[in-house]
């Protein structure tokens, strides 16, 4: 079906993302990058990427780029900050906070316009714009495109709040959801939550990209004791503290558990509090010596690590997707959830248990059925459903769906 798809047209395809790795921050959306470059190695679609750093800077440093912005009719771009697989264009843009919003809007706009311009002097020009997230990219995207009437689409990957948005950019971010030709979101309370801001678009679901072929089923590395693994930061509504508040409750009643905690917040050494918060929580509440902490796992270790466990937990508050659990569950594992939002769409009586949010006593709860009845669950029927939502062969047939006019 893509050999057809490749032979009846070639889709040029300029994605402009909100966030995106730099040489300093290699992880910082480097899900957008893997989904761009696996998309630009499928031969009907070719593929650039243009991203813009905002950077805080004084004010004086702001009002000379304004100048500028109106003075020169080039904007640098640097593609050696950017990690260039697929093809991939930066530029650095000014904020500060004393700036009204709506200049700062005109100042992004006119930049993003000029570093447009700019890209496609080489004789590359896109057939269509994609937008990864609305905010702020569907802005951009939306102002491209009516200046030279190529259609975009928005993917919106992120919590769906406007709270610390000014009415101007909110209102902006929605008049880019009804303008563009499609629009999709990467879970259904995702797309619930786009709906309720704006019904006027009807957006695709469109789980992220999780590729299978990183993850398998090893039962071998799995723990003589039952453990517990999940992967998450520091910031509250991921969970950190309800996680290990469960964890706790659960050792009260079995006391050979284990567990493991990946990402920020597992640093022994450091003393950051958002770097050191779950080892001196799980200090707080007795249980350290019960725990393994990661701050950082390579992806090319990922899978041996979660094949290490029985069972993840995902405790966030709220989650547009959930990656981690999707490559927890190709690695066979049972998930138990919060009811986040982007988790709940694969979780099933065979894949897992969802729980209520900040609700420590019933996630432990749910542990420990999972732990009594773990002959229930099926490692691979739990891989295949990871694969046929978030695998290659889903996640291609939806984006070339996606972008067909």
């Amino acid at each position: 079906m893509f050999e057809l798809f490749s032979l009846k047209m070639t889709k040029k395809v300029l994605i402009i993302p909100s966030w995106y790795p730099l040489a300093s921050q290699a992880l910082n959306g480097s899900y957008f990058q893997e989904q761009a470059r696996f998309l630009s190695r499928n031969d009907g679609l070719v593929i650039q990427v243009l991203f813009g750093e905002k950077k805080s800077c004084s004010l004086l440093r702001w009002i000379w780029t304004f100048i500028q912005s109106w003075l020169n009719t080039k904007y640098p771009i640097f593609d050696a900050t950017v990690q260039n697989d697929p093809p991939a264009f930066c530029f650095k843009f000014p904020a500060n906070r004393r700036v009204p919003d709506n200049l700062q809007i005109g100042l992004e706009l006119r930049l993003f316009w000029k570093t447009y311009s700019r890209l496609i002097q080489n004789g590359w020009q896109p057939d269509l714009l994609h937008a990864q997230s609305g905010m702020d990219a569907g802005i951009y995207v939306h102002h491209i495109s009516k200046q030279t009437g190529i259609p975009f689409v928005i993917m919106e990957h992120q919590v769906f709040v406007f709270h610390y948005y000014s009415k101007l950019r909110s209102t902006l971010i929605m008049d880019a959801f009804k303008a563009a030709r499609r629009t999709a979101a990467v879970s259904y309370d995702e797309r619930r939550q786009v709906m309720m801001n704006q019904p006027a678009c009807n957006p695709d679901v469109i789980w992220n990209l999780v590729d299978e072929d990183r993850y398998s089923i090893d039962l071998g590395k799995r723990k003589k004791e039952f453990t517990v693994i999940t992967i998450l930061n520091s910031l509250p509504i991921k969970g950190a503290v309800e996680f290990l508040e469960a964890i706790a409750i659960v050792l009260q009643t079995d006391p050979s558990l284990r567990f493991i905690m990946i990402g920020k917040g597992a640093n022994k050494s450091s003393a950051h509090s958002s770097e050191n918060l779950f080892v001196r929580k799980s200090r707080e509440l007795g249980i350290f010596e019960k725990g393994e902490f990661f701050p950082f796992v390579p992806r090319e270790q990922i899978s041996d690590v979660l094949n290490q466990a029985h069972v993840f937990v995902s405790p966030t508050i709220q989650e547009p997707h959930g990656i981690a659990v999707r490559e927890a569950m190709m690695c066979g594992l049972p998930v138990v959830s919060t009811a986040n939002g982007g988790v709940e769409d694969s979780i099933t009586p065979d894949t897992g248990i969802i729980v209520p949010v900040r609700d420590a006593k019933s996630m432990a709860e749910a542990i420990l059925k999972v732990k009594e009845n773990y002959s229930w669950y099926d490692p691979q029927i739990i891989r295949e459903l990871a694969i046929k939502q978030c695998g290659k062969d889903a996640f291609l047939q939806s984006m070339t769906s996606f972008y067909r006019p």
